[in-house]
């Protein structure tokens, strides 16, 4: 825990803002606020940094459990990667892929593994369908407005019902969102998945039939991003200090932790949806804010890393991805470090399949994923080292993997930013573009980080560096 330091000329004011989670809207906020001149305390519940960031380690290497892809797409991301000075390794995708669909398998290299040219076919126009809708929502009309609270009141489920051709094009809709937004698609409202489509700049790009195909990671884990920028702004971190309660008034905003509060000018809440809503508010949060954390649920996830002496997949001319409906990994990906001197194969189960088998003992649920793995890589599967998981759902200050809307919430989507007063709000759900990614999460640190820069502005706070 760092000691803070106090500023003789703050008036009673422990910093002129206080971030609340350091996950990596929390510490890119803190860093450009800090960058600006702006004394900050950021305060996180954990022992750590890095939010949803977080990893584990076997045999001396690190490996990743939670957010680790960065897309070509990724600028801020592969930015900050650079002025950090890590390294990233290209995600191994030679060889064989391989995606299991209604107890089929198919191989792909280049081409794409539909199982048909007609399932190719309806599965291109069901994203150019989604695309459509996308745009024709974009303009905020009033006749757009009520045709998008009509949409809201659909599941995704409901609408491939009614759109897909075939039951293999559905199924494939199926597991992938099970892979991007760790839910069923009966979950999710059907006006959420269509504001992601416009937020990812395309149905292709949400739904991509090699979710890691061309992505990198960070050599050692992404978790090196929140350990650099932790150690950077050690002086402005709190650790173990999660905030109960907060207050604010006219001139300031008060959090409240075990025992002590900070006080500031401003304050930005960077939890997930799900645990702000445990905080207690003085005045109460406006009705639509309200409703809106209440609406926001959870993606369930559990990330496992199963070990082999070497990555024998290779030998046997397969790239390591899976994509299987069948369970209980959605989806599984060569993570073997850059000199290969262990294989390392991530599976992640995801949505109802990541709730069922997080409720099983270890033993079986490990004894199930190498089963599945069996079945795709054959008896050399068997022959494991050993294992690291973390399951995001049992996670105090996550409580699940990412935030969607469920159907009949998407009416309050456009308060996700809106700032209450003195609070500011960020993290990847409230982010305008990459929802749900390392990239939505450093757009919306800054973002709110430049809001709470133009208020200190208005009102001649701003000091020089």
């Amino acid at each position: 825990m760092s000691t803070l330091q106090f500023d003789q000329n703050m008036l009673g004011f422990n910093a002129d803002v206080v971030i609340i989670g350091a996950g990596m809207a929390g510490l890119m906020a803190t860093r450009r606020l800090v960058h600006e001149g702006v004394n900050v305390i950021t305060l996180e519940a954990r022992d750590r940094a890095g939010g949803r960031m977080g990893g584990g380690t076997f045999n001396g290497e690190s490996y990743d459990l939670g957010a680790q892809w960065i897309d070509s797409h990724a600028s801020a991301v592969r930015t900050l990667v650079h002025e950090l000075g890590l390294p990233l390794t290209n995600q191994y995708h030679e060889g064989e892929s391989s995606f299991g669909i209604r107890q089929r398998k198919t191989t792909f290299g280049k081409r794409s593994p539909f199982f048909a040219p007609h399932v190719a076919l309806d599965y291109r126009r069901v994203i150019r369908r989604l695309d459509a809708l996308s745009r024709r929502l974009d303009a905020p009309t009033d006749e757009t407005l009520e045709r998008a609270r009509q949409i809201d009141m659909r599941s995704f489920t409901a609408w491939l019902n009614d759109t897909c051709r075939t039951r293999t094009t559905m199924q494939i809709l199926t597991v992938l969102t099970r892979i991007h937004f760790h839910a069923e698609p009966s979950e999710i409202s059907l006006y959420y998945i269509i504001d992601q489509v416009s937020a990812h700049r395309g149905a292709a790009q949400l739904f991509r039939l090699r979710p890691a195909h061309g992505q990198e990671r960070v050599v050692g884990g992404s978790s090196r991003i929140a350990e650099r920028l932790s150690q950077q702004y050690r002086q402005q971190i709190i650790a173990d200090t999660p905030i109960l309660a907060m207050r604010q008034d006219e001139h300031s905003v008060t959090a409240y932790s075990r025992g002590t509060s900070f006080r500031a000018r401003y304050a930005i809440v960077t939890t997930p949806p799900v645990v702000t809503q445990q905080i207690y508010f003085e005045p109460h949060l406006p009705p639509a804010r309200d409703a809106l954390q209440q609406r926001i649920i959870m993606g369930r996830a559990l990330t496992m890393v199963v070990f082999y002496d070497y990555p024998f997949w290779r030998e046997n001319g397969k790239s390591g991805m899976v994509i299987d409906d069948a369970g209980p990994f959605s989806m599984c990906h060569d993570v073997s470090p850059v000199n290969a001197n262990e294989g390392a194969l991530a599976c992640i189960i995801s949505a109802e399949a990541a709730h069922h088998w997080g409720m099983q003992p270890r033993n079986e649920r490990l004894t199930a994923v190498i089963t599945q793995l069996q079945r795709w890589f054959g008896a050399e599967a068997l022959a494991y080292r050993g294992m690291i998981e973390r399951d995001w759902n049992a996670e105090r200050w996550n409580r699940g993997a990412n935030g969607f809307l469920a159907p009949g919430a998407a009416s309050y989507i456009h308060n996700v930013a809106t700032p209450v007063g003195r609070v500011h709000w960020a993290g990847s759900e409230t982010a305008t573009h990459w929802t749900n990614t390392l990239e939505g999460a450093i757009e919306s640190g800054e973002r709110a980080a430049a809001e709470v820069m133009v208020e200190l502005g208005s009102a001649g706070l701003l000091r020089n560096k």
